[in-house]
Formats: C-alpha cells, sequence, structure tokens
C-alpha cells in the first residue's frame, strides 16, 4: 500500500503545534480536543456534531459515535473554554505576521450584525484582505432583540479592535452601514485617532452654513443637492443636534438603488472607494460561517456558550483557509500538480480582464481537501501567515 500524506493526525498534530505556539497557556484537555474538532468541521464543511464526528477517524476508531458527538458537545458547553480569549490570541498571533504588499498602510475594519434565523446574533468586526475578509472580532448574543445592537457593545467591539492594531504602523479605517450612523460610534472612532466612512440614513439632519441664504440651514442628508453619476463633497458638515463635525460625500450611481451618502472624518476623495470596500469582504465571511461554508445557521438549539464556542472554532477554519487559498495564490509555482482554478480571463468593454472566481476561502477548502489523504506530498501551512493579497 502506498503512503498517505496529510492525513488525519498529519492534520491535527500541526494544528496542535500552532495552537502551542499562539497560545502557550491552552488546557491540555483543550489541546487534545480542539484539533480534531477543526479537522472535522473543514472535513465535513459543517459545525453539527454530528457531521464532526462522522469524519473523525484516527484515535475516535474504536469509541462509538454517539460518545465522540456527546464529546464534542461537552467541549462547546464546557465553562473553562473562553472562546473570546481563544480566538483573540489567534487573531494576534496572524497579526503578528502580517505582511503587506505595499508601502499603503491603510487597512480597512467592516463591522456588522449577522443572524443566525431568529435564534442568535453576531456582532462581527472583519478585517479586509484582497476583496474578501478575516473575521477579527465577535460577540455572540441569544435571539435578536439583545445587547449586540447596544451603541456600548459596538464600541466595546471598536476599542478591542482599535487595541489589536495599537502596536502597528497602520491606519485604521472604519466601514458599516447605515444603522451604525451614530454620532457616538463616529466620536468614538475619532477619539481613538482612526478613520471612518458610515453611511447616513438620509432622514438624518444636517446643518451647514448656506452662502446664498447667509444663515444655517437645517435639512436632511437625503434633501442634500447631489449630481448624478458623480461625487458631491460637503466638507465640515454639522450631523445631528450633537452638531458631529465631518465631511459628507454623496454617490449616486446607477449601480445603487439609492444614493451613498457617506459621513467621514478622513480625505474626501477617498470616502466612496473606501465604503465600497465594505462589499464582499465582510458577506464573503458571513457566507463561509454559513450555507457557503460551515452552516451556522443550522444550529437553532444550543445554548448561547455554546454556539460562542461554534461560532469561534468556525471562525479559526475560516481564517485558517482564507489564509491557505492566500498561501497558494503567492506560491502557485510550488503546486504544480494542484492547479485550481482561481481566475478567468474576460472580455469587457474591449479589454481582457482577469477576475477572481474562486475566493481565498475555497481556494483554501479545494486545497485542503485534495491534500488530505493524498498519494502524494500536498504542502499546507499552517502558521497562519497573514498575506496582503
Amino acid at each position: 500500500m502506498s503512503k498517505l500524506y496529510n492525513t488525519q493526525k498529519d492534520i491535527t498534530s500541526n494544528f496542535e503545534i500552532f495552537l502551542l505556539n499562539s497560545i502557550p497557556n491552552i488546557r491540555k484537555t483543550q489541546l487534545n480536543i480542539i484539533p480534531s474538532i477543526l479537522f472535522g468541521i473543514i472535513q465535513a464543511e459543517s459545525i453539527a456534531s454530528s457531521d464532526i464526528a462522522k469524519n473523525l477517524k484516527d484515535n475516535f476508531l474504536d469509541v462509538k459515535l454517539d460518545s465522540v458527538i456527546k464529546r464534542i458537545n461537552r467541549f462547546f458547553r464546557n465553562k473553562l473554554f473562553d472562546p473570546y480569549t481563544f480566538y483573540k490570541q489567534i487573531i494576534s498571533y496572524s497579526l503578528s505576521t502580517y505582511k503587506k504588499k505595499h508601502s499603503d498602510k491603510r487597512v480597512h475594519i467592516i463591522f456588522d450584525h449577522m443572524f443566525s434565523h431568529e435564534n442568535y446574533t453576531t456582532l462581527m468586526f472583519t478585517m479586509r484582505l484582497g476583496s474578501q475578509g478575516i473575521p477579527i472580532w465577535f460577540k455572540c448574543f441569544k435571539g435578536t432583540d439583545n445587547d449586540a445592537f447596544m451603541i456600548d457593545t459596538i464600541l466595546q467591539g471598536i476599542k478591542e479592535v482599535s487595541d489589536m492594531f495599537s502596536d502597528y504602523d497602520f491606519e485604521l479605517i472604519f466601514l458599516a452601514d447605515r444603522w451604525f450612523n451614530s454620532c457616538d460610534i463616529l466620536n468614538h472612532i475619532d477619539s481613538l485617532g482612526h478613520t471612518y466612512c458610515i453611511r447616513l440614513k438620509k432622514t438624518l439632519y444636517v446643518y451647514y452654513f448656506d452662502e446664498k441664504e447667509g444663515h444655517i440651514i437645517r435639512k436632511t442628508a437625503g434633501e442634500l443637492f447631489h449630481y448624478k453619476h458623480l461625487s458631491t463633497t460637503y466638507n465640515n458638515i454639522n450631523i445631528t443636534k450633537n452638531k458631529l463635525n465631518c465631511n459628507i460625500v454623496i454617490s449616486d450611481s446607477k449601480d445603487t438603488d439609492d444614493p451613498w451618502i457617506i459621513a467621514t472624518n478622513g480625505d474626501s476623495r477617498r470616502a466612496i472607494k473606501d465604503y465600497s470596500y465594505r462589499f464582499g469582504a465582510i458577506e464573503c465571511v458571513f457566507k463561509n460561517q454559513k450555507s457557503n461554508g460551515f452552516y451556522l445557521e443550522k444550529i437553532t438549539t444550543a445554548s448561547l456558550k455554546a454556539f460562542t464556542s461554534m461560532f469561534c472554532l468556525v471562525c479559526v477554519c475560516v481564517l485558517f483557509l482564507t489564509l491557505l487559498g492566500a498561501y497558494y495564490s503567492r506560491n502557485r509555482s510550488s503546486y504544480k500538480k494542484e492547479n485550481i482554478t482561481t481566475h478567468k480571463n474576460y472580455i469587457i468593454n474591449g479589454k481582457k480582464i482577469k477576475k477572481r472566481v474562486l475566493s481565498l476561502f475555497n481556494t483554501g477548502l479545494t486545497l485542503f481537501k485534495r491534500a488530505f489523504n493524498s498519494h502524494h506530498y500536498v504542502t499546507i501551512s499552517y502558521k497562519f501567515i497573514l498575506y496582503d493579497i
């Protein structure tokens, strides 16, 4: 029988080495089970305990399936496992390896809510990587009417993300949709020394000095004059009764249903382009965690503690596979036998355009599947190095 490479034992051993490097104080009981669960999630493409258990062999071969499922569920419920601290240590480790390919020091952070039917709500912060994203901070809540929407929760997320980057010379740009157009949020980002590009509701009141009228005028943001198919800029304009001073850029593009009304404390000329980076980055992460990846939305009856633990390990898998996809993209010449189609050429307006058709996450997942139990050696990077793509 020919030798098999990247077996379950090989993969879990490498996950174990990474966890020891990134979380030196990890409990032995957690080290004994987490690598296997990570492998099971990826192999099953599911977070359901029964699906994970069915894909575990090696040390689990002589154990009844029901017993394996119970062991996995016990881990998810275990109060000694702190999913927030665990993921913070892993993402902090990855950030310490971040290799930007340009001198541009701007890093885009996107935040939004994710819903798992009506059972759970998660406030999620992601970091843009290429045209996609990776999860960097989250907080889970039960139901849909909860503290996930409280300003203090959002401010906490912004502050903790800011702290993650405090040792690095990056310019953070926070992006969010109309739900987050609170002066408290904008002021908080500004006070931390970061840039925001956040869409405003068109019903929000703005105050500005009209030179023709000779006095301050109050209008809704939606009533502000703007050009069609061109950007219109209002610098040093005040919003809401709090009179928060910022710049507003309005873009009424044929590609959008409603005009984008973007508030920013940064360069008005970059506001629309920066805000456009919101699309794809966080939605891509949501899809990878749910129907396009690990089916978190199928979890309906777990306790909040169990769901948060599941969410944490799904984030680890999304991070791992996205970074593996980035590693493959940077080292294609080393994968001559694994020719994964990641881009295709298109003719657009008479020009040949090369476009990515397979996300970094799905590139990593495809490579992982091909490498598992392969008859020839396929390199899988377990270093969680954050490459700029």
